[in-house]
Protein backbone atom coordinates (compact mmCIF):
# COMPACT_ATOMS: atom_id res chain seq x y z
CA UNK A 1 0.00 0.00 0.00
CA UNK A 2 1.36 3.17 -0.92
CA UNK A 3 1.24 6.68 0.95
CA UNK A 4 1.28 10.32 -0.87
CA UNK A 5 2.17 13.18 0.32
CA UNK A 6 2.87 12.24 4.12
CA UNK A 7 5.48 13.23 6.38
CA UNK A 8 7.23 10.48 8.17
CA UNK A 9 5.52 10.99 11.54
CA UNK A 10 2.29 10.84 9.58
CA UNK A 11 3.40 8.48 7.49
CA UNK A 12 3.98 5.86 10.36
CA UNK A 13 0.90 6.69 11.87
CA UNK A 14 -0.85 6.02 8.14
CA UNK A 15 0.42 2.77 8.39
CA UNK A 16 -1.45 1.75 12.26
CA UNK A 17 -4.54 2.72 9.84
CA UNK A 18 -3.90 1.12 6.92
CA UNK A 19 -3.10 -2.10 9.18
CA UNK A 20 -6.66 -2.45 10.51
CA UNK A 21 -8.48 -1.38 7.53
CA UNK A 22 -6.05 -2.64 4.56
CA UNK A 23 -6.58 -6.91 5.65
CA UNK A 24 -10.68 -6.39 6.60
CA UNK A 25 -11.02 -4.48 2.79
CA UNK A 26 -9.25 -7.02 1.43
CA UNK A 27 -10.74 -10.02 2.63
CA UNK A 28 -14.08 -8.49 1.14
CA UNK A 29 -12.97 -7.96 -1.91
CA UNK A 30 -11.14 -11.57 -2.03
CA UNK A 31 -7.73 -9.43 -2.59
CA UNK A 32 -5.29 -10.85 0.27
CA UNK A 33 -1.92 -9.95 -1.42
CA UNK A 34 1.23 -9.03 -0.14
CA UNK A 35 1.49 -5.44 1.07
CA UNK A 36 4.08 -2.66 1.95
CA UNK A 37 4.01 -3.70 5.78
CA UNK A 38 3.89 -7.09 7.51
CA UNK A 39 0.73 -8.81 8.04
CA UNK A 40 -0.11 -12.39 9.64
CA UNK A 41 -1.17 -14.84 7.07
CA UNK A 42 -4.99 -15.86 7.29
CA UNK A 43 -6.66 -19.08 6.30
CA UNK A 44 -8.10 -18.92 2.67
CA UNK A 45 -11.15 -20.26 3.74
CA UNK A 46 -11.71 -18.26 6.59
CA UNK A 47 -10.83 -15.32 4.24
CA UNK A 48 -13.63 -17.03 1.63
CA UNK A 49 -16.04 -17.15 4.13
CA UNK A 50 -15.62 -13.84 5.32
CA UNK A 51 -15.97 -12.33 1.64
CA UNK A 52 -18.91 -13.76 1.12
CA UNK A 53 -20.76 -13.32 4.57
CA UNK A 54 -23.25 -10.81 4.13
CA UNK A 55 -22.93 -9.46 8.30
CA UNK A 56 -19.47 -9.30 7.05
CA UNK A 57 -19.86 -7.56 4.67
CA UNK A 58 -22.46 -5.15 6.18
CA UNK A 59 -20.35 -4.39 9.07
CA UNK A 60 -17.54 -3.46 6.86
CA UNK A 61 -19.85 -1.59 4.81
CA UNK A 62 -20.70 0.72 8.09
CA UNK A 63 -17.18 0.93 9.49
CA UNK A 64 -15.88 2.42 5.60
CA UNK A 65 -18.84 4.58 5.63
CA UNK A 66 -17.71 5.75 8.95
CA UNK A 67 -14.49 6.66 7.61
CA UNK A 68 -15.66 8.35 4.33
CA UNK A 69 -18.18 10.32 6.77
CA UNK A 70 -14.96 11.04 8.94
CA UNK A 71 -12.29 12.33 6.04
CA UNK A 72 -15.40 14.81 4.69
CA UNK A 73 -16.21 16.23 8.36
CA UNK A 74 -12.51 16.76 8.87
CA UNK A 75 -11.23 17.59 5.47
CA UNK A 76 -10.42 21.36 3.85
CA UNK A 77 -13.42 20.37 1.38
CA UNK A 78 -14.03 22.11 -1.83
CA UNK A 79 -17.12 21.03 -3.90
CA UNK A 80 -16.99 22.25 -7.44
CA UNK A 81 -19.78 21.84 -9.79
CA UNK A 82 -22.91 20.59 -8.44
CA UNK A 83 -25.25 23.21 -9.29
CA UNK A 84 -24.12 22.21 -12.79
CA UNK A 85 -25.58 18.74 -11.99
CA UNK A 86 -28.72 20.07 -10.36
CA UNK A 87 -29.64 22.33 -13.54
CA UNK A 88 -29.32 19.21 -15.69
CA UNK A 89 -31.68 17.34 -12.97
CA UNK A 90 -34.16 20.19 -13.71
CA UNK A 91 -34.06 20.01 -17.56
CA UNK A 92 -34.07 16.07 -17.65
CA UNK A 93 -35.04 14.86 -14.73
CA UNK A 94 -32.27 12.06 -14.27
CA UNK A 95 -28.10 11.86 -14.79
CA UNK A 96 -25.90 9.31 -15.77
CA UNK A 97 -22.83 9.45 -13.30
CA UNK A 98 -19.73 8.15 -13.78
CA UNK A 99 -16.65 8.05 -12.05
CA UNK A 100 -13.28 6.09 -12.39
CA UNK A 101 -13.02 2.60 -10.11
CA UNK A 102 -9.90 4.40 -8.06
CA UNK A 103 -12.16 6.88 -7.32
CA UNK A 104 -14.98 4.81 -5.55
CA UNK A 105 -14.36 6.06 -2.21
CA UNK A 106 -16.20 9.53 -2.19
CA UNK A 107 -19.12 8.51 -3.91
CA UNK A 108 -21.40 8.08 -0.94
CA UNK A 109 -21.80 11.82 -1.58
CA UNK A 110 -21.91 12.19 -4.98
CA UNK A 111 -25.67 13.19 -5.01
CA UNK A 112 -27.84 14.49 -2.62
CA UNK A 113 -30.46 12.43 -2.03
CA UNK A 114 -32.49 14.05 0.55
CA UNK A 115 -33.56 15.77 -3.45
CA UNK A 116 -33.41 13.21 -5.74
CA UNK A 117 -33.16 9.23 -6.45
CA UNK A 118 -29.76 7.92 -7.38
CA UNK A 119 -29.02 4.07 -8.05
CA UNK A 120 -25.51 2.38 -8.57
CA UNK A 121 -24.65 -0.31 -10.44
CA UNK A 122 -22.54 -2.93 -8.93
CA UNK A 123 -21.03 -6.42 -9.62
CA UNK A 124 -22.14 -9.17 -7.53
CA UNK A 125 -18.52 -10.42 -7.37
CA UNK A 126 -17.31 -9.73 -3.73
CA UNK A 127 -15.53 -6.19 -3.86
CA UNK A 128 -18.89 -5.25 -6.00
CA UNK A 129 -21.23 -6.50 -3.03
CA UNK A 130 -18.93 -4.56 -0.84
CA UNK A 131 -19.48 -1.43 -2.68
CA UNK A 132 -22.84 -2.13 -2.80
CA UNK A 133 -23.43 -2.37 0.63
CA UNK A 134 -21.44 0.91 1.39
CA UNK A 135 -24.05 2.55 -1.26
CA UNK A 136 -27.40 0.92 0.88
CA UNK A 137 -25.52 2.26 3.79
CA UNK A 138 -25.71 5.68 2.23
CA UNK A 139 -29.29 5.40 0.58
CA UNK A 140 -28.66 4.61 -2.74
CA UNK A 141 -30.52 1.97 -4.49
CA UNK A 142 -28.02 -0.94 -5.88
CA UNK A 143 -28.51 -2.50 -9.40
CA UNK A 144 -26.09 -5.40 -8.97
CA UNK A 145 -24.90 -7.13 -12.39
CA UNK A 146 -25.11 -11.08 -11.69
CA UNK A 147 -21.65 -12.64 -13.30
CA UNK A 148 -20.88 -9.06 -13.52
CA UNK A 149 -22.65 -9.13 -16.98
CA UNK A 150 -25.03 -5.97 -17.59
CA UNK A 151 -28.26 -8.14 -18.43
CA UNK A 152 -31.49 -7.47 -20.29
CA UNK A 153 -33.63 -7.08 -17.38
CA UNK A 154 -30.95 -4.90 -15.47
CA UNK A 155 -30.90 -2.61 -18.86
CA UNK A 156 -34.39 -2.23 -18.85
CA UNK A 157 -34.54 -1.70 -14.64
CA UNK A 158 -32.04 1.02 -15.47
CA UNK A 159 -33.61 2.97 -18.08
CA UNK A 160 -37.33 2.67 -16.69
CA UNK A 161 -35.61 4.89 -14.08
CA UNK A 162 -34.03 7.31 -16.21
CA UNK A 163 -37.06 7.99 -17.99
CA UNK A 164 -39.03 8.23 -14.55
CA UNK A 165 -36.65 10.47 -13.18
CA UNK A 166 -34.06 7.76 -11.28
CA UNK A 167 -30.48 8.87 -12.13
CA UNK A 168 -27.54 6.01 -11.97
CA UNK A 169 -24.24 6.07 -11.19
CA UNK A 170 -21.18 3.28 -12.72
CA UNK A 171 -17.99 2.89 -13.16
CA UNK A 172 -17.34 2.55 -16.59
CA UNK A 173 -13.91 0.62 -15.79
CA UNK A 174 -15.77 -1.34 -13.68
CA UNK A 175 -15.99 -4.36 -12.36
CA UNK A 176 -12.86 -5.50 -13.55
CA UNK A 177 -11.35 -3.28 -15.54
CA UNK A 178 -8.82 -2.52 -17.71
CA UNK A 179 -8.43 0.79 -15.32
CA UNK A 180 -9.21 3.84 -16.75
CA UNK A 181 -10.54 2.15 -20.06
CA UNK A 182 -14.42 3.73 -20.59
CA UNK A 183 -16.85 0.69 -21.32
CA UNK A 184 -19.37 1.34 -24.12
CA UNK A 185 -22.27 1.10 -21.18
CA UNK A 186 -22.87 4.58 -20.62
CA UNK A 187 -23.07 5.67 -24.07
CA UNK A 188 -25.36 3.47 -24.65
CA UNK A 189 -27.40 4.45 -21.85
CA UNK A 190 -27.39 8.31 -23.16
CA UNK A 191 -28.75 7.41 -26.29
CA UNK A 192 -31.52 5.06 -25.31
CA UNK A 193 -32.87 7.60 -22.14
CA UNK A 194 -31.66 10.80 -24.24
CA UNK A 195 -29.83 12.52 -20.52
CA UNK A 196 -26.81 13.92 -19.39
CA UNK A 197 -23.53 12.05 -18.35
CA UNK A 198 -21.60 13.36 -15.55
CA UNK A 199 -18.47 13.00 -13.93
CA UNK A 200 -17.76 12.87 -10.57
CA UNK A 201 -14.25 12.64 -9.18
CA UNK A 202 -12.94 13.94 -6.23
CA UNK A 203 -8.71 13.86 -5.32
CA UNK A 204 -6.70 14.20 -2.04
CA UNK A 205 -3.68 16.03 -1.16
CA UNK A 206 -3.00 13.09 1.26
CA UNK A 207 -4.25 9.02 0.78
CA UNK A 208 -3.26 5.65 0.68
CA UNK A 209 -3.32 3.56 -2.37
CA UNK A 210 -5.13 0.44 -2.42
CA UNK A 211 -3.15 -2.71 -4.03
CA UNK A 212 -5.90 -3.50 -6.22
CA UNK A 213 -6.03 -3.53 -9.85
CA UNK A 214 -7.80 0.27 -10.07
CA UNK A 215 -4.93 1.24 -7.46
CA UNK A 216 -8.36 2.47 -5.22
CA UNK A 217 -7.49 5.86 -3.92
CA UNK A 218 -8.38 6.52 0.05
CA UNK A 219 -8.55 9.73 1.34
CA UNK A 220 -7.16 10.30 4.85
CA UNK A 221 -8.96 12.37 7.63
CA UNK A 222 -7.48 16.34 7.74
CA UNK A 223 -6.58 16.13 4.32
CA UNK A 224 -7.43 18.55 1.49
CA UNK A 225 -10.07 16.63 -0.91
CA UNK A 226 -11.37 18.48 -4.03
CA UNK A 227 -14.63 17.12 -5.00
CA UNK A 228 -15.99 17.74 -8.53
CA UNK A 229 -18.96 17.70 -10.98
CA UNK A 230 -18.75 18.22 -14.66
CA UNK A 231 -21.30 17.49 -17.42
CA UNK A 232 -20.08 15.59 -20.57
CA UNK A 233 -21.24 18.40 -23.31
CA UNK A 234 -20.37 15.85 -26.20
CA UNK A 235 -24.03 15.25 -27.67
CA UNK A 236 -25.36 11.74 -27.67
CA UNK A 237 -27.59 10.53 -30.94
CA UNK A 238 -30.18 8.34 -30.85
CA UNK A 239 -28.92 6.40 -33.50
CA UNK A 240 -26.07 5.38 -33.30
CA UNK A 241 -23.44 2.98 -35.54
CA UNK A 242 -21.22 0.63 -33.35
CA UNK A 243 -18.05 2.84 -34.62
CA UNK A 244 -19.46 5.57 -33.27
CA UNK A 245 -20.60 4.35 -29.99
CA UNK A 246 -16.73 3.37 -29.55
CA UNK A 247 -15.13 6.77 -30.56
CA UNK A 248 -17.56 8.37 -28.24
CA UNK A 249 -16.76 5.81 -25.71
CA UNK A 250 -13.17 7.09 -26.75
CA UNK A 251 -13.78 10.46 -26.11
CA UNK A 252 -15.73 10.14 -22.53
CA UNK A 253 -12.83 8.00 -21.47
CA UNK A 254 -10.63 11.25 -22.60
CA UNK A 255 -12.82 13.66 -21.08
CA UNK A 256 -13.07 11.51 -17.39
CA UNK A 257 -9.09 11.69 -17.49
CA UNK A 258 -8.83 15.40 -17.77
CA UNK A 259 -11.58 15.43 -14.69
CA UNK A 260 -9.48 13.51 -12.39
CA UNK A 261 -6.69 15.48 -13.53
CA UNK A 262 -7.99 18.41 -12.59
CA UNK A 263 -8.90 17.31 -9.09
CA UNK A 264 -5.42 16.53 -8.82
CA UNK A 265 -4.03 19.63 -9.87
CA UNK A 266 -6.92 21.45 -7.27
CA UNK A 267 -5.01 19.57 -3.79
CA UNK A 268 -1.69 20.64 -5.27
CA UNK A 269 -0.15 17.53 -7.40
CA UNK A 270 1.98 18.42 -9.72
CA UNK A 271 0.49 15.12 -12.17
CA UNK A 272 -1.99 12.31 -11.96
CA UNK A 273 -2.43 10.44 -9.63
CA UNK A 274 -2.81 7.15 -11.35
Amino acid sequence: MLIAGLSPYCKRNAEGICAVFAPLGACAAGQIERMNHPMTETDPSFRKRLANSTRANRALAALFGAWARMVRATARLEEDGWSQVEAALAAHGAVIIVCWHQRLMMTPFMFDLSKYRCRSLTSDARAGRLVGHIHRHFGYESVPMPRGILGASEMRLILKGLREGISIGVSPDGPRGPARQAKLTPIQWARAAQVPVVSFTFSAKHYLTWPTWDRLLFPLPFSRVHVRWRIWEETVPSKLSEAETIALAGKLQAFMDAEALAADCAVGHRTAQL
